[in-house]
């Protein structure tokens, strides 16, 4: 397997992801940023203002800009692997080095680095800082778990659809 575009994909995706945990608080909804937050966490912040409009303008734009680079990662992937005469277990491959070293990217240093250790959202959020759930290192556990689950089924939707595009 012609595994360097893959691998340049997993990083780009990592340097998206990672522009995103950092650039967005500040410019996402409160409800919205906190969905994604422990309960206590978001009791704390429940009367959070809202950055101004023009900020959040600018957060949803920049998601959905972020959004379609996903997207053309992804794309890369598949028109290269096509371009090498991939068949369809070798474009399930790349597709799962990317998606799992991209979600050991994000457990490792998104949630474990950024978000517990150097506390991160603290900065936008202050009124959270007495939460339990800042120190807890498995307030993700269950959305993880069902994403490295859900991965090989989407790996493989995604190599079927490249292969019938392709063809």
């Amino acid at each position: 397997m012609d595994t360097l575009p893959t691998l340049a994909v997993l990083v780009y995706v990592c340097a998206l992801s990672l522009f995103f945990v950092i650039v967005i608080p500040p410019l996402a909804p409160t409800k919205l940023f906190m969905r994604f937050l422990p309960q206590d966490i978001r009791d704390a912040a429940r009367d959070h203002p809202d950055p101004p409009k023009e900020r959040r303008i600018l957060g949803y734009l920049l998601t959905a800009v972020l959004a379609a680079a996903y997207v053309g990662g992804f794309f890369l992937i598949g028109a290269d692997a096509l371009r090498h005469g991939c068949g369809y277990w070798r474009i399930f491959g790349r597709y799962m080095l990317v998606l799992y070293g991209y979600k050991i990217f994000d457990i490792l240093v998104q949630d474990q680095y950024i978000v517990i250790k150097k506390k991160y959202f603290l900065r936008f959020f202050p009124e959270t800082a007495g939460c339990k759930s800042w120190d807890d290192r498995s307030f993700n556990k269950d959305n993880q778990f069902k994403r490295l689950i859900a991965f090989p089924f989407v790996c493989a939707l995604l190599a079927w659809i490249t292969l019938w595009v392709g063809r």
